[in-house]
C-alpha cells in the first residue's frame, strides 16, 4: 500500500495537466426568437427588398414563423411566391448554419435562405429555384432589432 501512494501522487500531475487543454463547448443557441430586419440584393449586390423576419417558435434545430416586406424597391423573381407569410427552417449548430424555406408545403419555385449564423449580423444566400430552374445566389443579411 505504500508503494502504491507515490505512485497515484506522480500520476495525479499528468492526469491533471492532460484535461486542461480541453475545450467544453456550450450547447447556447446561436439564434434567438424575435424580429430581425432583412435586406435582399440582388446578384450585383443592389438593395432589392426589406422586411422583417420574426422567429415564432425555435425548437431542437426547427425554427419557424413569419416574414413580411416593408419596402420592396424591385421587383426579382421569386417575388410572386414570397410576398410573405410564413416559412420553416432548419438550423445546424454544428455548422452554424439556417436553411429557411420561405413558401413551406410548395416545392416548386421557391426562395430559400441560407444563413451563417455565426455572428450578427446575420449574413448568406438567398435563391430562387424551381423544378426545371437553376438556381441563382444573392445576397441576404439579417440584423436582430
Amino acid at each position: 500500500m505504500t508503494k502504491l501512494i507515490p505512485m497515484l501522487l506522480l500520476s495525479l500531475p499528468l492526469l491533471l495537466s492532460s484535461c486542461s487543454g480541453q475545450k467544453v463547448e456550450k450547447n447556447t443557441p446561436v439564434i434567438s426568437k424575435g424580429d430581425y430586419n432583412f435586406t435582399m440584393y440582388d446578384s450585383n449586390n443592389v438593395k432589392i427588398a426589406e422586411g422583417v423576419f420574426d422567429i415564432e417558435k425555435y425548437e431542437g434545430e426547427v425554427i419557424s414563423g413569419k416574414y413580411n416586406f416593408t419596402k420592396v424597391i424591385s421587383e426579382f423573381e421569386g417575388y410572386g411566391n414570397m410576398r410573405g407569410g410564413n416559412f420553416t427552417g432548419s438550423i445546424n449548430e454544428k455548422e452554424k448554419m439556417l436553411l429557411v424555406d420561405t413558401n413551406p408545403g410548395q416545392a416548386d419555385r421557391n426562395v430559400f435562405f441560407n444563413l451563417n449564423i455565426r455572428k450578427s449580423p446575420i449574413e448568406g444566400t438567398w435563391y430562387y429555384t424551381g423544378f426545371r430552374k437553376a438556381a441563382k445566389y444573392s445576397r441576404i443579411k439579417l440584423t436582430k432589432k
